[in-house]
Formats: structure tokens, C-alpha cells, sequence
């Protein structure tokens, strides 16, 4: 059975027409968001400190660049925004930029997701720049299956690229790292023969490791050498990708924001509670313009991601009328 699906979809030539360089509705500004499933913040300082993660460590540590681990999930303990510390709420709160309290979202089943009126931040880029160029890669469906398609006006597609690597359920998902060699493949194809806007990349066998789905001898812990190995090789993902960026022809005249964090930590095995190992993540930020002295200094939610990536390509998503039965969560 095959298991990788493609689907490229044109939404006129006009959706190719801009370019390179400053010749984007950006004035040059692009976006790179790479999520790595279930990385513990601890575990990642780890694997830096032992010389295994030198790509998100030069990004972390350059001048333009910072690491935060003042980043949380999880919403607000006591109030209506907390949500369990799972992919499902994780990757729609930081795919959306708001909590469970809106968006519905409540385990990975994503039963009640309310993705019309808090959509995918790329429907959003793509509603005030129709010619942009927007991109998502992953290998996990539901990434796709529902928080992109879910947030689809009807069956307009927002998405110019959208690529998904599906693991062999059979297999209980030890193929990962295949599949993420797969999505990596795909969205440097992508650097090199096409002019990303906004990507979004997404790579899973870091939550495998975790869990012991992908070895039995696993688990979130910065111990586990498993665990800490499986954080290296989605980083030399990262520096391939990374390569790609820079080696586009224009690419000393654009202004890419590199953006990297995680939906969750992790505690023995499993995650989902309100442990400081699953909810206190990390965020890494590379690029011209970095808003420093408040990511350091001050607790960062995850749902702060999506603000922030607007601010940098200068635009001001359309209003959205709430439907009668979300306006009271």
C-alpha cells in the first residue's frame, strides 16, 4: 500500500507569479515552522550539551538567534484555556493561536473543533495575501486531515502544497523515522523549486521514542539515549532544511523567521497532565528582528506563536464572525 500521499494544488498561475527575494506580497518576509512532536525541554538541552543537536544549537546561540524554555502548553491551570497536554489541543493551539477554550479541541480525536471560526494561521495569510505561497508538511494525518482541512472555507484549498507522510498503522508507527525523512525530502524540494511564503514542517519520531512505540526501551527523559538520539536526527532534518533556505539564489534578499518548538514534553511514557516535565517547552527563534528581551524574560504560551507570525509578515488577518454557538465556549 502506498503509503505517502501528495497533493499539490494550483489555485491559478497567479498563485506562482510572485518570486523570489522581495518579490513576494511580503515585502521579502517568510516564515519556516518546524514542529518536533514531543520533545522535552530538558531532553533538547541535552542533546545540545552532548554535541548531538550542533543545528538547533547554532540557531539558539547565534546573534540572531535565541532559545526559550520560558515557553508553555497547556493553557492556564483553573481557568477555561487549560487543555491536556496531547498533540490534538498542542498542534491546534499553536497551529490557530488560541486555547481549548476556543478552538474545541479536546483530545486527538478532535470531536467538536470549532476550525471555522479559529482556523489554521495559513487560511488566514492566504485570505489578505490570495497569491501567497503556503506550504505544510507532516506525518501525522490529523495535522491535515483535520485542523488544515477543517479550517477550509467549503473545499477551497489554502494550502499550495500540502504533503503527508502516513505511517503503516500496522507497524504502530515505528516507521517514523522513515516518514520523517520523507517530509524532510519534500520540504527541501520545496526550498529549492519553489518560493515559500509560509512553510509549516512537522516531524513525530521524537513523541515515538517517548513513548516506547518506536523502541520498548524508550521514554521522555533526557536519561534515555534512545529518546535523546531520535532529537538528533530530526536536528540534522533540521539542518538540511536549514541548507536549503540559504542556498535559495535570493535568499540575501529575504527575511526569513525561523521558528521551532514542540506541542508537549513528556513524563515516563506518557504526557497529557499538568507535570512541569509536560507542560514547560522551549522555543527557538532565528532571525533579523526577534522580539529577545520579552521571550526570555517572560512566560511565552504557545498560542503567542501565531501573533508573532504575523507581526512579521506585516499583516492583519480579516475579522471573523463568530458562529452564535462558539461565541459563548
Amino acid at each position: 500500500m502506498k503509503t505517502t500521499l501528495v497533493f499539490l494544488f494550483m489555485l491559478s498561475c497567479s498563485a506562482f507569479s510572485h518570486g523570489p527575494g522581495k518579490d513576494n506580497d511580503f515585502a521579502g518576509k517568510r516564515i519556516l515552522f518546524i514542529g518536533i512532536d514531543g520533545c522535552r525541554a530538558d531532553a533538547l538541552v541535552a542533546a545540545m550539551e552532548r554535541g548531538l543537536a550542533p543545528q538547533m544549537k547554532m540557531l539558539s546561540e547565534s546573534a540572531d538567534g535565541l532559545l526559550t524554555r520560558q515557553f508553555y502548553a497547556g493553557g492556564e491551570l483553573g481557568t477555561p484555556t487549560h487543555q491536556p497536554t496531547v498533540s490534538g489541543p498542542g498542534w491546534t493551539s499553536l497551529l490557530t493561536g488560541v486555547w481549548m477554550d476556543k478552538h474545541g479541541v479536546k483530545d486527538n480525536r478532535f470531536i467538536g473543533g470549532r476550525f471555522q471560526n479559529h482556523s489554521h494561521f495559513m487560511r488566514h495569510i492566504k485570505e489578505v495575501a490570495p497569491s501567497s505561497f503556503c506550504s505544510s508538511f507532516a506525518d501525522w494525518p490529523p495535522i491535515h486531515d483535520y485542523i488544515a482541512d477543517g479550517s477550509r472555507v467549503g473545499s477551497k484549498e489554502f494550502l499550495d502544497v500540502k504533503f503527508t507522510a502516513v505511517p503503516d498503522a500496522k507497524r504502530h508507527f515505528i516507521d517514523n523515522p522513515e516518514k520523517d525523512i520523507e517530509v524532510r525530502d519534500e520540504a527541501v524540494k520545496t526550498l529549492r523549486t519553489q518560493n515559500p511564503d509560509a512553510m509549516f514542517v512537522y516531524f513525530g519520531q521524537v513523541d515515538e521514542f517517548g513513548h516506547g512505540a518506536t523502541d520498548s526501551r524508550g521514554s521522555f527523559s533526557p536519561d534515555n539515549s534512545l529518546y535523546v538520539n531520535a532529537i538528533s536526527h530530526v536536528d540534522s532534518h533540521v539542518g538540511e532544511l536549514i541548507r536549503a533556505l540559504r542556498g535559495r539564489k535570493e535568499f540575501i534578499n529575504e527575511n526569513w523567521l525561523v521558528l521551532i518548538t514542540t506541542d508537549h514534553g513528556g513524563r515516563g511514557t506518557g504526557h497529557g497532565g499538568d507535570s512541569d516535565e509536560e507542560r514547560n517547552i522551549w522555543l527557538i527563534v532565528h532571525g533579523r528582528e526577534l522580539p529577545r528581551e520579552e521571550l526570555l524574560n517572560k512566560a511565552t504560551p504557545q498560542t503567542a506563536l501565531v501573533p508573532m507570525i504575523y507581526k512579521h509578515l506585516g499583516i492583519q488577518p480579516k475579522p471573523v464572525i463568530l458562529a452564535p454557538s462558539d461565541q459563548k465556549p
